[in-house]
């Protein structure tokens, strides 16, 4: 058969499409980038919102798999919803003879999440063409590279204890990628497979504190998990945003998922496609071991040149060329968080305004300036959703933002270090600059650094985070106004300057990156350099402040 596989670069796809060339059949790989497709079959370039190119990708194909969703979206539903209502348009025009597509597990008597639920609807959009669908119903696949198992395999590896919501005790039924793999070829030219919506697992049911507990057996030590029920899927997922390198959106959609027990109730598809599933452990292992090979196959067989061209690779895109990534939110959500940080930010300026009323070093400027670091926390948090956002880097791939966000902190200190030599020949900055470093020159530097630092994460959360998403419109005119303005309350002609200049800065990197990372780490090394280089600039404006106060 002539089979197009919608999603051949993916997780599954990529194992797919030589199990169905080892097979016999004609493959042709659908992707969005055909051209630096380097996996088995013929790539074709196509996306399933497209109706004209997927009528050129399926031309003269007897079947396709249906490997696609959009997980990373806000709004996944509607987009999977239309992508299979589209792709199933298609394959009725082009005459396809079967469509499989890969679902969740879920009983449906019980209320499923966003998630499973979107399953059950592409389930749906694509049957509507008419096309015979066999859909088969997964729950965790184990195997490298799958999202639910790197956010298994990295929490494992990156925490040396966990806290643990309810849903760690939710059973599942893994099933290694393989089997996957072994079950989509073998449910293609069957016919009673036609249909029908199979359920596949492996020969376990686990529960997701077991599974953790038994990847860090494997890699020889223990894994204290910390039982805490007030931790709700809300709060999990930005945590695992900022343990593992799955954002927080994906992370949502999985965390909401997993309070819905997903297990085989029915495994008639055993006598269909017959062998014996791989075990728990056995799957891990294989995944662990397929990434070792990854990383070892990189170091070996690169030459100098693939080297550079891959490190070259890593680094982003110039900023004019990167996409902007806005958040799909409805009216009510946005409405809410207008609401939240109008009243967040007018506290937020009156406390930063008394904190720089306060003697520099005494435990009332530090309690102030924690409490002001508190209110822009919990304003940001209570606003809804914030996501740390991702730049597309030179080889098409999306990446946390690191390296350009600290270089940028580097050039926006070199700017502003240039800014004042200029500034301290002027009487009116001079002062005003030489009236904030005092809090540096007569504080506790420790304390300095972390009070800082603490304020500078927490100015992102809320100005880049919260108040950047809930201005709808001209989000960083917006939100740099609101800064600008926030900053005035200190009554410091520099320091209202400065948060300006930087609050523009910041905002372009939020309309980059779609995220709070970037700023966060531009604001970080910046503040830290200021705080390190600036005071021996104005060391006698700093004196004379001292003693004017």
């Amino acid at each position: 058969m002539k089979v197009l596989v919608a999603g051949a670069s993916g997780f599954v796809g990529r194992r797919l499409c030589p199990a169905l060339e080892e097979a016999g059949h004609e493959v042709r790989a659908m992707t969005r980038h055909p051209d630096t497709y380097e996996g088995a079959g013929t790539p074709v370039g196509a996306d399933v919102h497209d109706a004209d190119s997927l009528d050129e990708a399926m031309a003269g194909c007897d079947a396709a798999y249906y490997l696609v969703h959009s997980l990373d979206d806000d709004d996944f539903e509607n987009k999977d919803a239309a992508g299979a209502s589209t792709f199933g348009a298609a394959a009725e025009r082009a005459g396809l003879q079967r469509i499989v597509y890969l679902g969740g597990l879920g009983d449906d008597s019980e209320e499923l999440s966003a998630h499973l639920r979107s399953r059950r609807e592409v389930e749906s959009a694509l049957s509507e063409s008419g096309v015979p669908v066999t859909t088969l119903r997964a729950g965790i696949i184990v195997g490298d590279g799958g999202i639910s198992w790197e956010m298994t395999r990295q929490l494992v590896d990156h925490l040396p204890a966990m806290i643990t919501p309810r849903w760690v005790m939710t059973r599942t039924q893994p099933i290694a990628v393989a089997d996957v793999v072994r079950y989509l070829v073998g449910v293609l030219e069957l016919p009673e497979a036609a249909d029908r919506a199979l359920e596949i697992g492996g020969p376990e049911v686990l529960r997701y504190k077991s599974m953790l507990q038994r990847v860090a057996r494997i890699q020889g030590r223990d894994l204290p998990l910390v039982p805490v029920p007030l931790l709700t899927p809300s709060l999990s997922s930005r945590w695992l945003s900022l343990v593992t390198d799955v954002d927080t959106t994906t992370g949502r959609n999985l965390v909401d998922s997993m309070t819905n027990e997903v297990v085989v109730k029915d495994d008639s598809i055993r006598t269909m496609v017959p062998f014996e599933p791989m075990g728990y452990d056995d799957a891990a292992r294989t995944a662990l071991k397929e990434r070792a090979d990854r990383g070892a196959d990189q170091a070996s067989g690169a030459s100098p040149a693939d080297t550079v061209h891959r490190i070259l690779g890593r680094l982003p895109k110039p900023f004019h060329l990167q996409e902007p990534r806005v958040p799909d939110e409805t009216e009510a959500v946005r409405n809410r968080r207008r609401r939240i940080v109008l009243g967040v930010g007018a506290a937020g300026a009156t406390l930063l305004g008394v904190s720089l009323s306060a003697e520099p070093g005494s435990k009332r400027f530090y309690w102030l300036t924690g409490a002001l670091a508190a209110t822009w926390t919990a304003g940001a948090v209570a606003s809804g959703p914030l996501h740390l956002g991702w730049i597309k880097s030179r080889d098409d791939n999306l990446r946390r933002p690191i390296i350009t966000p600290v270089a940028t902190g580097v050039a926006a200190f070199g700017a502003f270090y240039g800014a004042a030599l200029v500034a301290r020949e002027i009487p009116i900055l001079n002062r005003a600059i030489g009236n904030v470093l005092r809090y540096a020159d007569q504080g506790n530097m420790p304390l300095i650094i972390l009070t800082t630092s603490v304020n500078g994460l927490a100015e992102e959360m809320f100005f880049r985070g919260a108040f950047y998403t809930a201005a709808a419109d001209r989000p960083i005119l917006i939100s740099t106004a609101a800064y600008t303005v926030a900053t005035a309350a200190s009554r410091n002609p520099a320091l209202t300057v400065a948060g300006g200049v930087m609050g523009l800065l910041f905002g372009m990197q939020r309309r980059a990156s779609g995220g709070i990372q970037a700023p966060m780490l531009t604001h970080l090394t910046w503040a830290m350099l200021m705080l390190r280089y600036l005071p021996p600039l104005f060391e006698r404006s700093i004196r004379r402040e001292e003693i004017r106060a």
